[in-house]
């Protein structure tokens, strides 16, 4: 168990599959709640939503309700960054009946429309966890996550690890995942006026 390495034989399909949208942080940098923020006239939290919501079989939000009409996943402890939340959710999505969760950033609208599909081709049957990987740099909270990890993931938890990219490595991870430019993070409000500049480049 120390590596992580469940055995499992099925492969994902998007109907095994929970999306999650990690929206439970306190957003210190942006200086207000970043799920809120317009870019081009829409929340974050509204465009993250509509592009994850075609790739799996449900989709939930961890942290607060948003009014979007989308089930509100609790904390299932304290709320100590984005691991709680990814705890929080394989129990849910466990209770519901998915095999698994895909987890998804509330502040990177541009991440790929086919983001689960990408993540399940690169997760081995003896992997627990596939995580997406751009132009060098780790994502960790894009991820999926088989249920059958809740149990070795809440006991690295339980001995004081917080980081979800040093969760990821204990548990055996697999990576990297989809390339370019589509995990762009909005932390803080420049960030957020360059997204707004892009996309009006984009549209022209």
């Amino acid at each position: 168990m120390g590596t992580g390495t469940l055995m499992v034989t099925h492969n994902l399909a998007a109907e095994d599959i929970l999306g999650v949208i990690l929206a439970g942080g306190q957003s210190r940098r942006f200086g207000r709640d970043k799920a809120m923020a317009q870019l081009d006239g829409r929340r974050l939290i509204e465009r993250v939503a509509a592009r994850a919501m075609p790739q799996t079989a449900a989709l939930a939000i961890s942290g607060r309700d948003y009014g979007l009409g989308l089930p509100v996943i609790p904390d299932a402890m304290a709320s100590e960054g984005p691991l709680t939340g990814v705890l929080s959710a394989l129990k849910w999505a466990r209770a519901a009946g998915y095999a698994a969760v895909a987890t998804f950033s509330c502040d990177a609208p541009f991440f790929p429309r086919d983001l689960v599909v990408r993540l399940a081709e690169q997760l081995p049957p003896t992997s627990v966890c596939s995580f997406a990987s751009a132009q060098g740099t780790r994502h960790p909270v894009f991820a999926l996550w088989r249920n059958c990890a809740l149990g070795r993931l809440q006991e690295i938890y339980d001995t004081g690890t917080r980081s979800l990219m040093a969760a990821q490595d204990r548990i055996g991870a697999a990576g990297p995942g989809p390339a370019g430019d589509m995990f762009f993070n909005i932390n803080r409000q420049d960030d957020q006026a360059f997204a707004q500049v892009w996309l009006q480049r984009r549209a022209s």
